[in-house]
């Protein structure tokens, strides 16, 4: 069964950006064949509504299983007859249970065979399968049961809500009728960071899920904004004004204590943590205009990453570490997100139409969440690592400021 799912051409040399990425196409050659049976019923649900759940959770599995990018989504097995190679799902619904078994189409063997209640929201139990027959089949975790933190523009002010990574399930997270900005998930997903407008400056809290408690994190005089949590749990970095004009500064959470990262003239914001934790890549203005550069979590071996226009922003580093976005002002004066290799420049653009900016990446970095304009306000949407396959999240929500949550436990 073939695993190599993503080619990424090594660069080397002198090469154009095409040469630095092998789009990743429905003709690539590295998914694996899957198709998935009509699910069989062995005895009747003991609900009416449960029928309803079950024809849900079918037609959510297979949205979910095409999604990931793992996988080319068969409807019979004529093309797997040619190839022999491939894998069939077969689903049996007794009482409220579905099982799950995955079959080698060539062998006939069986990889797997797992059974699970039907949820109340037959939505999540297609997420959940979906997430097993993702990790037992390629050895990846799935994406399915993730969330996009945001925030949304309301009568009275901002507040950050929460989505289902497949644009359903809305559901506020604040409510105190303020401006609440810059939402951040943590390693662990059970907390937030997020800015807000209290005492006539923005401060800086965190937000714990499961207690639903808030508590403050930087309060110093002025701004206190744009914070992000490290990979590995362990640091926060946020731009403060306390000193004078916006800096990046470092909290060690293991020791409470704060370093200052950057020390100049310019503004220095946006920072966005490397996957290992080591780099920080960050905006400043400090050429002229904001771009984007990089440094070490100590502040030191700073390097300008961006070239292309004058005006880059909101850096965004693929958690696989090879790819980072960022959103670059155009001639015509639209905003556009472009990646590139974080070691050797080489832009390449993803989006075309309206303004698209504020990129994020799904924990498999096959996945950018963005906001765009393109229908007149902006919204949340997602596309593929090179610009294909977009979807829209949301519907009739003026959004901003996405960040796509971990892999839940």
């Amino acid at each position: 069964m073939k695993k190599s799912l993503i080619l990424i051409l090594l660069v080397c040399g002198l090469v154009t950006a095409q040469d630095v990425y092998l789009r990743l196409t429905d003709h690539g050659g590295g998914k694996i064949n899957l198709i998935i049976e009509p699910f069989t019923t062995k005895e009747p649900p003991s609900r009416t509504e449960t029928a309803r759940q079950i024809t849900v959770t079918e037609d959510v599995l297979k949205k979910d299983l095409e999604y990931s990018l793992y996988f080319d989504i068969l409807t019979d097995t004529t093309f797997l007859a040619e190839t022999a190679e491939g894998v069939i799902l077969k689903a049996t619904v007794q009482k409220d249970t579905i099982g799950i078994r995955l079959e080698d189409f060539g062998s006939r063997e069986k990889i797997s065979e797992r059974t699970y209640e039907i949820e109340t929201d037959g939505r999540q139990t297609a997420h959940r399968i979906a997430d097993d027959v993702i990790n037992i089949l390629t050895g990846e975790k799935g994406i399915c049961r993730t969330r996009v933190l945001f925030s949304y523009k309301t009568a009275s002010g901002k507040e950050i809500g929460m989505i289902d990574y497949d644009g359903f399930n809305f559901t506020p997270v604040t409510k105190n009728n303020n401006i609440n900005l810059f939402p951040s998930w943590a390693s662990d997903g059970q907390r937030m960071l997020f800015s807000t407008y209290t005492d006539d400056r923005l401060k800086i809290y965190i937000y714990d899920f499961a207690r639903k408690k808030i508590s403050s994190l930087s309060s110093f005089k002025g701004l206190n904004f744009a914070p992000c949590w490290s990979p590995d749990g362990t640091k926060i970095c946020m731009s403060l004004s306390k000193d004078g004009n916006a800096e990046l500064y470092l909290l060690d959470l293991n020791t409470r204590k704060m370093h200052r990262l950057t020390n100049n003239s310019a503004i220095d914001t946006s920072p966005a943590f490397s996957p290992n934790s080591r780099e920080i890549a960050f905006v400043s203005d400090r050429s002229g205009n904001p771009q984007v550069y990089v440094m070490d979590t100590h502040g030191g071996n700073v390097r300008r990453l961006t070239y292309h226009g004058n005006y880059n922003t909101s850096p965004a580093w693929s958690p696989r570490g090879d790819i980072l976005a960022y959103v670059s002002r155009e001639k015509d004066n639209s905003q556009q997100i472009y990646v590139t290799d974080p070691t050797d420049y080489s832009p390449f653009r993803l989006t075309y139409l309206g303004n698209n900016e504020e990129p994020g990446w799904s924990p498999d970095g096959l996945h950018i969440v963005f906001t765009s304009n393109r229908t007149g306000r902006y919204e949340l949407y997602t596309m593929n690592w090179d610009g294909s396959r977009l979807r829209k999240l949301t519907k009739g929500i003026t959004a901003n400021a996405p960040d796509w949550s971990p892999v839940p436990e």
